[in-house]
């Protein structure tokens, strides 16, 4: 399957509300489905959306497979050196079977592209590093992030991640020499 990751249109938001629903909704955690259906919409709207850093794979026929979205995340500036990935999402199939770990589309590295490529739009867009809440095996694992205690960065009272789930990769050389290292969702109030 050929993959091609653009950025986002306003013409792809009905399917991609329909892709973060049913993505989420079906995933083994049992996510929010109705929240994750208008996030995005959510994100679109904030201070801190950067357009360039929306992002979808289509295969070979255009449908729609995944979605990544990044914002721009205050720690003592104004947004200017590290993105957040808010929301990442591939999507689901009918004959998925999470007890058997067999899946059309999700596991097949759509995800993974679709960080990658964001990340590296992030680093050409001049920001420095990236941050995300998410599973070990996904962040850790397959796209190199490290837990955010291991850079010196701490966070305060407005975020209830636990520790073990919230990640960090530096983009560029100085990745968060520019910031406080104070992780916040103080001003994000798209976030809940």
């Amino acid at each position: 399957m050929e993959l091609k990751i653009r950025r986002i249109t306003p013409q792809d938001y009905g399917n991609i509300r329909m892709l973060d629903r049913e993505a989420f909704g079906c995933n083994e955690r049992g996510s929010d489905a109705d929240f994750h259906e208008r996030f995005a919409d959510r994100i679109r709207k904030s201070d801190y959306y950067i357009p360039e850093l929306e992002l979808v794979a289509a295969g070979d026929s255009g449908l729609l497979l995944g979605h990544v979205i990044f914002t721009a995340l205050p720690m003592g500036d104004r947004g200017e050196h590290v993105v957040w990935l808010d929301s990442l999402s591939v999507r689901h199939d009918e004959e998925d079977d999470h007890s058997t770990k067999r899946y059309k589309y999700q596991r097949k590295g759509i995800g993974t592209a679709l960080v990658k490529n964001g990340m590296k739009l992030a680093a050409a867009l001049g920001y420095t590093a990236c941050m995300v809440c998410g599973n070990p095996s996904v962040y850790r694992e397959k796209m190199g992030f490290k837990n955010y205690l291991e850079l010196g960065i701490v966070k305060d009272e407005t975020v209830d991640d636990p520790d073990w789930a919230i990640f960090a990769k530096v983009l560029q050389y100085n990745g968060f020499e520019e910031t406080d290292k104070v992780l916040s969702f103080q001003k994000y109030g798209f976030m809940h």
